[in-house]
């Protein structure tokens, strides 16, 4: 665990970047802490190195501190700072030479998602990237983990347009990495420079691909052209959609829903940080947790095709294709290896990794996509804790309140009895609120303290054309 030290001259800006940090932090894996300005009211600009030091202080119960500064006497106060700590104690401090708005940000988020110190000091210093890449600067620090493939006699490659209306969201995605997988060629999709290799759902949403937007293909070895032509069959079916083609008819939702309030909790599994006797035995638990539920999504994926349609179904196929990905349980073997932690630990922090990088997107409907990547944690947690899932039951006209909910137990709904589903978060373009109203039930999010003091079987409206709760 890594927690920051926020080092200003003003105490203005500090606290700022502060309050700009904690609206990145989505639990309390990552604590702040702000040494800004000194105690001069009439020159307050400044900075204190015991200020820097108690701030230190107080968030080193950690495994790491990171110290973030502007400029000047910052670095000074934070070296002289470390030399009045206790010497265990400032052996966990590491000193950053990021920016420190963009820089701090990136931090907060990397190490609230569990990432270890040189991961977020990675992504604190990368943090002007994205705003290079916009302004169309060129990359000061390339990254050398990212794929390549130079254009020379060897390399061949294709560019498409993408016309799907969603563009590579989850479910064209999926068929992409199908349909490239098994050729015996080094492959690289691009888009505007920014480079990934194809055999990752996660890699290739992360792209950000989006209708109208230009895609290429790289290729290199045997079946280079077999997997260009692969790329070009699967881009002139529009990854298996038609762009043009109206929604599938929808059951028309009333423009008033009533039914009973049933309270039924997200409760995620969080797990603690044991240590675990047994890599090995952590390991063999992991992947069994994993294929049970690929398992599972196979299941959903054949329910919702009866249940519903191809389109539906594909939102479980694509959950197939997310979990079947090597990357995740390599990198939470790594975990297990160097952190000597519980699978569940190890595979919590992976895949919650995963959800924070979804959450940053600027696009909403790629950004909903974070809710599918909890819903398949949840559901491996509840696999290796033995933990059997609870789904909410109405035997009369309900109306489901929840903080949020997962796109499989939407699916699981009785819509005969669940009218409604009313959230304080959540989002209209997540796979929950697509499956809700193709059962017809009613999708209402972003409700906030309009859900606060609900009582269980209270009698309540959902308002649909003015996007409201109404309590009777």
């Amino acid at each position: 665990m890594v927690n920051l030290v926020i080092v200003s001259h003003s105490a203005r800006l500090g606290e700022g970047v502060g309050e700009l940090a904690r609206q990145m932090l989505m639990n309390d894996g990552c604590k702040l802490a702000i040494a800004a300005g000194i105690d001069d009211p009439d020159n307050p600009i400044g900075t204190d190195p015991i200020k820097v030091m108690e701030a230190i202080e107080s968030v080193a119960d950690t495994d790491h501190v990171l110290v973030m500064m502007d400029i000047g006497s910052a670095l000074l106060s934070a070296e002289t700072a470390l030399d009045l700590l206790d010497p265990a104690m400032a052996a966990k401090v590491r000193l950053c030479a990021a920016p420190l708005v963009e820089g701090t940000l990136a931090a907060t988020v990397s190490a609230a998602s569990g990432a270890g110190i040189d991961k977020v000091i990675a992504d604190a210093m990368n943090a002007l990237e994205a705003k290079r890449v916009q302004l169309g600067l060129p990359s000061h620090t390339p990254d050398a983990a990212a794929p390549t493939l130079a254009d020379d006699g060897d390399a061949k490659s294709v560019s498409v347009i993408i016309n799907n209306h969603n563009g590579l969201h989850v479910r064209p995605a999926s068929k992409l990495v199908a349909a490239l997988a098994g050729f015996n060629a080094d492959l690289v999709l691009e888009k505007n420079g920014k480079c990934v290799t194809p055999d990752s759902l996660n890699q290739i949403a992360l792209l950000q691909v989006r209708r109208h937007d230009k895609l290429r293909l790289l290729a290199r070895g045997p079946d280079a052209d077999a997997a260009l032509a692969a790329f070009q069959a699967l881009a002139a079916d529009n990854f298996g959609e038609s762009p043009e083609a109206q929604p599938t008819a929808e059951p028309a939702i009333p423009a008033r829903v009533e039914g009973a309030a049933l309270l039924y909790p997200l409760a995620p599994i969080q797990p603690a940080l044991p240590a675990a006797a047994d890599v090995a035995r952590e390991q063999q638990r992991l992947r069994q947790a994993i294929d049970q539920t690929l398992a599972d999504l196979n299941a959903l994926t054949e329910l919702a095709e009866n249940k519903f349609n191809a389109d539906i179904a594909a939102i479980f196929a694509g959950h197939h294709t997310l979990l079947d990905d090597e990357d995740l349980f390599d990198a939470a073997n790594d975990r297990l290896l160097t952190e000597q932690c519980s699978a569940e630990w190890a595979w919590h922090q992976v895949l919650m990794e995963l959800s924070q990088q979804y959450r940053q997107l600027d696009d909403a409907y790629l950004q909903a996509r974070y809710i599918d990547v909890d819903d398949i944690l949840q559901r491996t947690l509840r696999h290796l804790q033995g933990i059997k899932e609870t789904l909410p039951f109405a035997s009369e006209p309900t109306i489901i309140i929840a903080d949020n909910i997962y796109p499989s137990t939407v699916l699981q709904l009785d819509a005969s009895q669940v009218t409604g589903l009313c959230l304080r978060d959540g989002s209209e373009q997540a796979h929950g609120a697509i499956i809700a109203r193709a059962a017809g039930i009613a999708w209402l999010c972003q409700q906030g303290e309009a859900l606060n003091d609900i009582q269980p079987g209270e009698a309540i409206t959902l308002d649909m054309r003015q996007q409201r709760l109404i309590r009777r």
